[in-house]
């Protein structure tokens, strides 16, 4: 009895202890953050969803806009950055999990509006895709405002 308990011990620590080692030394992923850079040509799908704290009224704006056009950068100020557009507050950082997948979250509150925006990058890079979302969300006192955007796009070839 001693020993079958002795090994059923044995077995469950040498259980333990080989998931802990899946767990410590994760995959690593290839970094594409200097194939990344540079110019996207897309279309950006958008859904602005506006409800009034006054009445029950609300409103609902979707459109596709087509041929747009996003710059991506390296961060001068950010090691494992991105710019978007050259605005510096458009800065997302890489995810340790994915190299391919960078991302920030702002959280802002002003006079009458608190709000959350949040910017969120996928690259491919077979194919050289980049898709962008975009997440705004914003509670003022006259109401709430809910905008949702996609770009969807591939690098442009560089002309010289």
């Amino acid at each position: 009895m001693n020993r079958l308990l002795f090994t059923c011990l044995i077995s469950s620590l040498f259980l333990v202890t080989s998931c802990e080692k899946e767990e410590l030394n994760p995959v690593s992923t290839q970094d594409y953050r200097t194939q990344l850079i540079g110019t996207y040509e897309g279309s950006t799908s958008y859904e602005d969803v506006a409800m009034s704290n006054e009445s029950d009224e609300s409103m609902v704006a979707k459109d596709q806009l087509f041929n747009q056009v996003i710059e991506i950068e390296k961060s001068t100020t950010q090691a494992n950055g991105l710019v978007i557009n050259g605005n510096v507050l458009n800065l997302v950082t890489q995810s340790k999990s994915d190299k391919n997948k960078y991302d920030d979250i702002f959280l802002y509150s002003a006079q009458d509006c608190s709000g959350k925006e949040a910017y969120s990058l996928t690259f491919l890079p077979k194919t050289q895709r980049l898709i962008l979302e975009y997440k705004h969300d914003r509670a003022c006192n006259v109401g709430v405002l809910k905008q949702n955007s996609t770009f969807d796009g591939f690098k442009k070839k560089r002309t010289n």
